[in-house]
């Protein structure tokens, strides 16, 4: 049994490993130092120097100030399935470059020379070998990584509000800094004329919290003077809530949003609401069978302020490939969270425009960028009441 006073010093040691692996995954950011990485990375995994690619890019990585774990992962080009065909192309460059001419592929050839030929021409066609891959691999790199200027104080954001996530886990902080970067709908909500700033704002199924924590950040780049000059300030709010069901993941948010925003653990169909001016809804009518879809986005409109505006993102049905995309990557998560059994009650485009238009909403339809998803974001906002015709005159006799 565990002694009680052990469990804390467990928790530090644990948070400790957890800021180191933290330390190795972020050291070397920026487009230039993670191309480079990549790139020596594989020069490194072509040399056969089989059992000292790790140390050779720790060394090399730790000399260079770039990211060891990016090194290691891209010298692991040599795995078992390309080793063979690698160091078969490094002895057949290094005969090239030294001879003249390729090896014969025979086997009385094979057996008649001597293996330090082999030898040497594989460490001499590993330098040519490697450095074309490394041509390749920093080429590909760079075009997936770079960025605009523009881009940066975004990335910085994304960090920051990412990294409220180490002291929860690895796999919880992980997932914040791949969902923020990669899933649009959360630069959406920095956007001007996305959210309606002031007053209360409401995450339903929040999950880990990912969308209060990128607007807590916001608020705190502006308060310290950090936020860029040139970008329209991002939108505030006078209070926070977030509404999550799973209790495991509500702690998660809980820990990271601290005193940013309150976490309420409970079902949203059974939770009376305070008034907002701001609700999302991400991902969160799908889950529900169609009258507790009808019955919630009421209650959401009954709750809503005049002037404010409910976010919802949902996939289009009617999408063909681009929505099995949506429901492939939905049962995944789910398996991984072991909801397998939950069921999925989507809607075409225009059966969501008809619902929300059937509770009184007027509907901003924008799409989520140019992603092989068939994901649509709905701005709803309170749809002005029809004005009464005119009276008409009665006829002169």
């Amino acid at each position: 049994m565990i002694a009680a006073r052990s469990i804390p010093r467990m928790a530090a040691v644990s948070l400790r490993l957890r800021r180191v692996f933290q330390g190795l995954r972020t050291e070397g950011s920026g487009a230039g130092r993670e191309t480079a990485a990549v790139a020596l990375g594989v020069f490194i995994g072509c040399l056969p120097l089989y059992g000292l690619h790790l140390a050779i890019c720790w060394i090399v990585g730790l000399l260079l100030g770039l990211n060891r774990l990016k090194m290691y992962f891209a010298a692991n080009v040599s795995n078992p399935f390309v080793a063979p065909w690698l160091v078969f192309a490094e002895v057949q460059v290094g005969a090239l470059v030294r001879q003249g001419s390729f090896h014969p592929v025979t086997r009385e050839y094979i057996a008649s020379t001597g293996v330090k030929v082999f030898g040497v021409d594989a460490l001499i066609g590993s330098i040519f070998v490697g450095a074309a891959l490394a041509f390749l691999a920093a080429w590909g790199t760079y075009s997936l990584v770079r960025g605009s200027g523009d881009d940066r104080p975004f990335a910085d954001l994304v960090r920051r509000a990412s990294d409220r996530y180490v002291g929860t886990s690895i796999t919880a902080w992980e997932f914040a800094r791949g969902k923020l970067r990669m899933d649009p709908i959360y630069r959406a909500t920095l956007a001007p004329g996305v959210l309606s700033a002031g007053g209360e704002l409401l995450d339903v199924g929040c999950g880990q919290g990912l969308a209060l924590a990128l607007l807590s950040e916001a608020r705190l780049a502006v308060e310290q003077g950090s936020w860029p000059p040139d970008w329209p300030p991002p939108p505030r709010f006078d209070r926070m809530t977030g509404v999550e069901l799973r209790r495991r993941i509500a702690r998660l948010a809980r820990t990271a949003l601290g005193g940013d925003a309150e976490i309420v653990e409970a079902d949203v169909r059974t939770l009376p609401l305070a008034p907002a001016r701001t609700v999302l809804l991400f991902d969160v009518l799908q889950l529900l069978p169609p009258p507790d879809q009808e019955a919630l986005i009421a209650h959401l409109a009954a709750r809503l302020d005049r002037d404010g505006a409910i976010l919802v993102r949902e996939a289009d049905a009617a999408a063909g490939w681009r929505f099995a995309t949506v429901r492939i990557g939905n049962r995944l998560k789910l398996i991984a969270s072991g909801s397998w059994r939950q069921r999925f009650y989507p809607r075409a485009l225009d059966e969501w425009r008809e619902c929300f238009a059937r509770h009184g909403f007027a509907i901003d339809v924008r799409p989520m960028g140019n992603e092989p998803f068939a994901n649509v974001m709905f701005r709803l906002t309170v749809a002005p009441a029809a004005s009464a015709p005119p009276p008409q005159s009665a006829p002169v006799a």
